[in-house]
């Protein structure tokens, strides 16, 4: 049994930071697909656009961060705030093409300064690496929490960066700190935490520690709650995630649960990709639509497997026929 997660490339049998790693290590090669149109918003080769990816679904892939540098004058005028960033990750990782988006004046230049010197894994799509159009935001804080997450944010990078370098033990050790920071954040760092429960997760079900990576990625969907919108494919991971290990720990009803509401999180991302229709391109919004209702066929075709497993054999033979159904959609 091997875990997904989002990551969102999204579930816990084979991607789950969110990262290269779980794709590799913790999923199925059937699996891998779901979650890399998941949690990437792949666009199945169809659109001739870099696809779109949110700003916590690029941080999951990021392996080198640069703080950037407080103006005097905002430190002296207490100005803070977040700067938006719309930029290009290129297929080597790097970053181009970067447009302000909004934020304060005085933010946006030292945001930019530090956002060009970031590097995350690459995109991929069908084998090979991809350039893809990143929400990236930027956080200038002053007061309470303000140095500690900073002090978190370089540790996730590491946390991250050991998984996807295969390094068990010294990744045990990187997101066990970075859990460890994350958890003395104030609550409204919600995302932060979900993040860092995620790696913690992703971390204990490679050491095959099935009952950790459960309490891991209970949390973990606990902080999603908190801070995905709804239609978040990030939120397909996290339940996916959490069916994978109920299922390997023998808990096949929660497992169950999961899987439907795996479901639910698809039909609402669907929802969604509908609302926006009008605000993308036609092959974009093929493109993602595509890969959504692969996903869809993926992640009822492993609860049918649950079901067949607990004898629910006319339940199990619906979801078959509405697998069959998608392929039309």
């Amino acid at each position: 049994m091997q875990v997904f997660l989002i990551v969102y490339k999204p579930c816990v049998r084979q991607e789950m930071h969110f990262s290269a790693y779980i794709m590799q290590h913790m999923i199925s090669k059937r699996y891998m697909l779901v979650l890399l149109a998941v949690v990437l918003f792949a666009g199945l080769g169809q659109s001739q656009e870099p696809r779109q990816v949110s700003n916590d679904e690029a941080t999951q892939r990021l392996t080198k961060r640069v703080t950037p540098e407080y103006p005097a004058l905002a430190l002296t005028a207490h100005i803070q705030g977040s700067v938006l960033l719309a930029v290009t990750i290129t297929e080597s990782g790097g970053v181009t093409d970067m447009k302000a988006v909004s934020g304060h004046p005085i933010l946006i230049q030292p945001a930019m300064d530090a956002v060009r010197q970031w590097e995350f894994d690459p995109f991929v799509e069908e084998g090979k690496p991809v350039a893809v159009r990143a929400s990236i935001k930027v956080d200038f804080q002053l007061g309470p929490g303000a140095e500690l997450r900073d002090k978190y944010l370089k540790q996730e990078v590491e946390c991250t960066a050991q998984i996807q370098k295969k390094n068990t033990e010294q990744s045990e050790a990187a997101c066990k700190q970075a859990l460890e920071i994350a958890l003395k954040l104030p609550e409204s760092f919600a995302s932060d935490k979900m993040r860092a429960y995620g790696n913690a997760g992703i971390v204990a079900y490679s050491a095959k520690k099935a009952k950790e990576a459960l309490e891991d990625f209970k949390q973990q969907l606990n902080f999603a709650q908190q801070a995905l919108q709804p239609g978040s494919p990030l939120m397909i991971q996290v339940r996916t995630n959490l069916a994978h290990t109920y299922e390997a720990t023998g808990d096949l009803p929660q497992a169950d649960t999961q899987y439907t509401e795996a479901e639910k999180a698809q039909e609402a991302a669907m929802a969604d990709l509908e609302n926006r229709k009008e605000k993308l391109k036609p092959n974009s919004f093929d493109g993602i639509k595509a890969s959504y209702v692969h996903n869809m066929q993926v992640v009822l075709q492993e609860h049918v497997r649950v079901l067949r497993k607990l004898g629910k054999v006319a339940e199990a033979q619906a979801l078959e026929q509405k697998a069959s159904a998608e392929e039309s959609r």
